[in-house]
């Protein structure tokens, strides 16, 4: 066994082998993969090999994608085959939202390339004909999917990255890691002790053991999940094309053909249960667990409904393994949060189909300090300590019994829920407030009257009124949002200012109450994040971020410190409520409550102060999301109820209004402001999201300053552009494909409707020659192309006269 190598991947699933196979092809070569047992003797090996590519999310698209790719030419490329069975995949429809759901998915096919075709009931039995088609509305049907051999994919893969000069230890089993003063990591084995640069947890159902010897808590649940292989049946031995993998939400699980039988996997939406409630037994191997049939039952009748072939036949195997599930149903995969070098490879609820994707996409971030795809969804800092315990368990086994249940935007489920709330979280609720999760976080979505609750709907629903009355309540008078998810943070000593001004694009403010916003880059000039910087004192700055950012950027600042740098990070985010006041009104709502100077000359727009409230000193910040007149109001928590309440009395003869998340994104995208996430991501630098005005380029050094200087000589990739779109009865969600002359073009981002301008509002981007203003364009939404037309500016208050009112 080697003593020293650049990075240790624990655990040798797919995932582990996927990984050490694609850092070797990025040309690390000094890398070792340790394993307990057998390669793919935890939850690989009883895997039902499934590859689909059906997927709401753009990048976890790109990710399975990559694998039905890979894996048929894993053969030819390394001697070792995955069993590769292309027999394509069929998923039903049964709702008009599921159609919906499908139109949208489609889109998402069209950006990464798989070929899918939206069929009716016929074509369905065509492809299919044992399948019974009763209450189906549509099928979905991905040509290139499969299904593999997990064994021999997780092989395959291991047996090319050995022979790049990767080394794979098994039968050694890891006790513990440690972080060495150097900054290495100490792999503890049971043959010996390795030091590596990087540390990897690909552990698979150990992985939240093998992260709490790191102080992590790793959200992951290992849910017990069956799947049924039947007796030959004539039928199938006689038919001469392999019949595709059929996805039902009827059954709530998937049926397909198992050579001369079938194989049927339930996700039960009742009763579903995690094991290993008494702990994993460090010498389970290659084992199944007890099986539990009586609570499948009803869905095994649904499948015999749906395939009566199934009914006929006889049971040969029943397999009853672990699969781990995340609260939110995405894999970990990236930087553990609060620990430098140690990556995270696990999480996977679809381990093989991923395994290849995975392994390609972290690679490209540990080499290169960045990957192609917008890996947000899929970071571990997404979550922190907070997303452990019986919250992670609610979420987890929420997202296995609803597997195969349509997400349907306005849809947001109650498992787990209330986990981080603001003190005026029961206030609001009672004034109708309907909350959305993020990062744990309720976040009033919209205000419903009366008792009413949100339809979901990917089309406009009966939160589209409302919203329109919050939003033109901002426009016209005055409203008042609870936004105490934000992420905060101060930075304060000698060196505080240089700290941030290195780690930053833009500079730091120079004077006290100074605020600027600015992007925190990758040394490629990748945008990574964005804050709100505000100087409190001559070596004191208040740092606010996304609530999904909290502990990437923690991590950010922590770790981007220096040697010697004095500078002290503290996060604060739980010491404060905010609320935003912002309308034309706002300063005579907040002139009532406070004897401060509030007048343009003396508190001008991008500029703080301290001022009394309602008797209570507030952090008053002059910015705000929603481009109008207002202030951010920073709380201490304990007096977040007081404040609040005075601000709603003092603003009644102003017809002051709440105003919830949607209100929120229809007002700044009037306001064509980018958001974190979704136009400015680790896939586009400063010059191509048109962000190049919130970087200092004169400043001596900046994390990614070269990198932006050369995209600025080099130019832009791709361009953002700022889109109004014909009337429909849908706005654009975000990865829908942008079309010019009827070739694809390009991707939308965001979008929404902006209500005060009566617009259909998108984000997207192009090549650079298609960004120029009024350039025609055509954006599919829910499989309708809606015509679209570049914009040159904002088209709600364009010079910002409102904002400096």
């Amino acid at each position: 066994m080697k003593s020293h190598c650049r990075v240790a991947i624990i655990g040798g699933g797919a995932m582990g082998a996927g990984l050490l196979y694609h850092l070797a092809l990025e040309g690390w070569t000094d890398i070792v993969l340790i394993e307990k047992g057998e390669l793919t003797s935890g939850s690989t090996w009883h895997a039902a090999g499934q590859c689909p590519q059906f997927v709401g999310s753009l990048s976890i698209a790109h990710i399975n994608n990559y694998g039905t790719k890979l894996y048929p030419k894993l053969e030819e490329l390394t001697g070792v085959s995955a069993t590769w069975h292309g027999c394509g995949g069929i998923r039903l429809a049964l709702t008009d939202e599921e159609v919906n759901w499908f139109k949208y998915v489609q889109g998402i096919s069209k950006l990464v390339g798989f070929e899918m075709h939206l069929i009716g009931p016929e074509e369905i039995r065509q492809h299919h004909p044992y399948l019974e088609t009763f209450g189906v509305k549509m099928g979905a049907m991905t040509v290139t999917d499969g299904h593999v051999d997990p064994s021999g994919v997780t092989n395959a893969m291991a047996k090319g990255a050995r022979d790049l000069g990767a080394e794979i230890y098994r039968r050694t089993r890891v006790t513990d890691t440690r972080m060495l003063p150097s900054g290495e990591w100490e792999v503890v084995t049971d043959k010996g002790t390795i030091v590596c640069e990087h540390v990897v947890n690909a552990a698979g159902s150990y992985a939240d053991i093998v992260g709490s010897w790191a102080g992590l808590t790793v959200p992951i649940t290992n849910m017990l999940h069956h799947y049924i292989v039947t007796d030959p049946l004539p039928e199938i031995a006689a038919l001469t094309k392999e019949l595709p993998v059929v996805r039902d939400p009827y059954v709530n699980g998937y049926l397909r053909q198992e050579q001369q039988g079938l194989l049927i996997g339930i996700y039960e939406q009742e009763g579903a249960t995690d094991c290993f409630k008494d702990g994993i037994s460090w010498d389970f191997e290659s084992e199944l667990l007890p099986p539990e049939l009586d609570r499948l039952m009803p869905w095994l009748e649904r499948s015999a409904e749906r395939l009566p072939l199934f009914g006929k036949a006889g049971i040969r195997r029943i397999v009853p393994g672990a699969i781990t599930h995340t609260p939110d149903g995405n894999l970990l995969l990236g930087p553990a949060p609060g620990v430098r070098n140690y990556w995270m490879a696990c999480g996977a609820s679809f381990g093989i189909c991923q395994g290849a994707g995975a392994g390609k996409y972290l690679a490209q971030w540990m080499v290169h300090g960045a990957a192609d795809i917008n890996m947000a969804p899929v970071d571990p800092r997404r979550f922190g300590n907070w997303a452990g315990g019986e919250y992670c368990l609610a979420k987890s086994t929420d997202d296995y019994e609803n597997m195969y249940q349509a997400v349907v935007p306005g849809e947001y489920r109650s498992s787990g829920r209330p986990k981080r709330t603001s003190p005026l979280y029961e206030a609001l609720k009672a004034k109708g407030a309907q909350y959305l999760d993020v990062a744990g976080w309720e976040r009033p979505r919209w205000f419903a009257k009366g008792g009413e609750s949100e339809i979901p709907s990917y089309r406009h629903n009966n939160s589209f009124e409302p919203v329109r009355a919050e939003a033109m309540a901002v426009r016209e008078r005055v409203g008042v949002m609870d936004m105490s998810s934000f992420s905060k943070f101060e930075v304060s000593g000698p060196d505080a200012e240089a700290m941030l001004n290195r780690l930053l694009a833009n500079r730091m403010p120079r004077k006290a109450g100074g605020i600027v916003l600015t992007q925190w880059l990758t040394e490629s000039g990748r945008i990574e994040g964005e804050l709100t910087v505000t100087r409190l004192g001559e070596s004191r700055f208040y740092l606010l971020s996304a609530a999904a950012a909290q502990f990437r950027d923690l991590d950010m600042l922590s770790q981007g410190r220096g040697a010697g740098e004095r500078a002290e990070v503290k996060d604060v985010t739980d010491a404060f409520a905010v609320l935003v006041l912002a309308g034309p009104r706002s300063r005579d709502v907040l002139a009532k409550l406070t004897e401060a100077d509030l007048s343009n000359s003396s508190f001008r727009w991008l500029t703080g102060k301290e001022i009394g409230i309602a008797g209570t000193p507030v952090r008053a910040l002059r910015v705000n999301y929603v481009g109008e007149l207002g202030w951010e109001l920073h709380i201490p928590r304990d007096a977040a109820v007081q404040v609040y309440d005075a601000l709603m009395a003092a603003g009644k003869d102003y017809g002051i209004a709440d105003f919830g998340a949607y209100a929120m994104n229809s007002l700044r995208i009037e306001k064509a402001y980018r958001g974190w996430g979704s136009e400015m991501t680790n896939e586009v630098n400063l010059i191509e999201a048109d962000m190049q005005r919130f970087a200092f380029l004169d400043k001596p050094a900046f994390v990614g300053k070269a990198a932006t200087l050369s995209a600025k000589q080099q130019g832009a990739r791709i361009s953002l552009i700022y889109m109004s779109l014909s009337d429909g009865d849908a706005e654009a969600l975000g990865n829908e494909p942008i079309f010019a002359n009827g070739a694809l073009a390009g991707v939308t981002t965001s979008g929404g409707h902006g209500y005060a301008v009566g617009r259909s509002l998108a984000f997207g981007y192009v090549k650079p020659e298609l960004a120029r203003p009024g350039t025609e364009l055509e954006v599919e939404i829910l499989g309708e192309r809606r015509k679209a037309k570049v914009e040159a500016q904002p088209l709600y208050d364009p010079e910002n006269l409102k904002l400096r009112a």
